[in-house]
């Protein structure tokens, strides 16, 4: 892991409460809850969480209420070792909270929002971050600290369009957005039966933010990058489903961990789709981010042996994709997780690369990385 790496997350903290319930049900029905979680949530709330679980020094900036969710999401923070000093404490608002409806009948996920709209007022940054990461949130925050600290890498996770969204996102460097955000943004659709709407949709932000990484979260489809002008998917791995809520939150954290300890794109996108689908098997979002432990052995069951955690220094020959791992299989046949190559009229997308140059589309599976882990890896939380 890169030495004395500083993040500052800026947004949204809460408290989230999951209800799992096994029914269909209508409004008005008086349904019974089988189980529920209750703790700490948010976006920002939920990347903090995993950066400092896997290790890295994170700093979480948030406005939470003088009550007792404060108290509990504090607790939470300081077990994997975020650090809470850009806390700011409301006395005329409440800590925001949100009620999410887990059906395993159906496999559907309701959530309710009970925001509390209090936002960061000092804006103390005294720590000079390495990558500066926000939700969007907390608009005077964020262009804050974009301008304290102007060399900072800068990550804007997007799952929600507010009036500051566009502006904040012409001064990031790397956007992580969702399928509703990306079409939102771009006043495009995806046809998921036509791969060139994809596509079209990728190439418009890459326009509208051509300075900006950009990476699309399609849940269970996977996600859309872009490596040499060549616009690709990378599909989920296949795990038992449970509970979706905050994948999208674990996968843009793994993969802010992967650029941060310097993977490199692509490899970083695997740890993400890694992670994330690993928190589909669970319920809640914070109760299922992994460890960085699961994530690595999965990664190197998948990858290859020579990925050995315990050595940094393992010289790994095949940098490039060899030819015999190329596929051709759909999302819904993928065993595991792999890119694919599909013409631009097939009705099933597995990769894509953009309509320029190429007409033609020829992609191999992600290249295999160096595998960071070791054993001076801080392991707070990490089982």
């Amino acid at each position: 892991m890169v030495d004395s790496m500083k993040i500052i997350v800026i947004g949204n903290s809460r408290l989230e409460t999951t209800c799992q319930i096994n029914a269909s049900f209508k409004e008005g029905d008086n349904v019974r809850c089988e189980n529920r979680i209750e703790c700490g949530g948010g976006v920002a709330g939920n990347i903090a969480y995993l950066l400092g679980k896997w290790g890295i020094e994170t700093y979480i900036a948030s406005m939470l209420g003088a009550d007792d969710f404060a108290t509990k999401i504090k607790k939470e923070f300081a077990s994997v070792g975020v650090r809470t000093d850009y806390i700011e404490t409301s006395y005329d608002k409440s800590t925001g909270q949100a009620l999410i409806l887990s059906n395993t009948a159906n496999k559907t996920i309701t959530s309710f929002d009970i925001a509390s709209n209090a936002y960061l007022k000092k804006y103390s940054f005294t720590v000079a971050p390495d990558i500066i990461v926000t939700d969007g949130n907390d608009h005077n925050a964020i262009v804050s600290a974009y301008d304290k600290f102007p060399q900072a890498q800068s990550y804007m996770v997007i799952k929600r369009i507010t009036t500051e969204t566009d502006e904040l996102a012409r001064y990031s460097k790397f956007l992580i957005l969702n399928q509703s955000s990306a079409e939102a943004l771009t006043k495009m659709t995806i046809n998921f039966n036509d791969s060139g709407t994809l596509v079209n949709v990728y190439n418009k932000l890459k326009q509208k933010y051509n300075n900006a990484e950009i990476v699309i979260m399609l849940g269970e489809r996977g996600s859309v990058y872009s490596i040499n002008s060549n616009v690709k998917i990378m599909p989920p791995a296949k795990m038992e489903y449970v509970d979706g809520y905050g994948a999208g939150e674990v996968y843009a954290g793994a993969l802010i961990y992967g650029m941060a300890n310097n993977f490199g794109l692509e490899k970083s996108i695997a740890y993400a789709t890694i992670a994330a689908s690993i928190s589909t098997t669970k319920p809640s979002a914070r109760n299922s981010i992994p460890s960085l432990n699961e994530v690595s052995s999965y990664y190197d069951a998948k990858f290859g042996a020579q990925n050995n955690p315990n050595k940094t220094n393992v010289e790994v020959q095949n940098n490039n994709p060899a030819p015999n791992m190329s596929t051709v299989e759909s999302l819904d046949t993928t065993p595991n997780m792999s890119t694919t190559e599909v013409p631009n009229n097939a009705p099933n997308m597995n990769t894509m690369e953009s309509q320029n140059p190429a007409p033609n589309m020829s992609v191999v599976e992600p290249p295999i990385p160096n595998n960071p882990i070791n054993n001076n890896v801080n392991n707070n939380g990490v089982n």
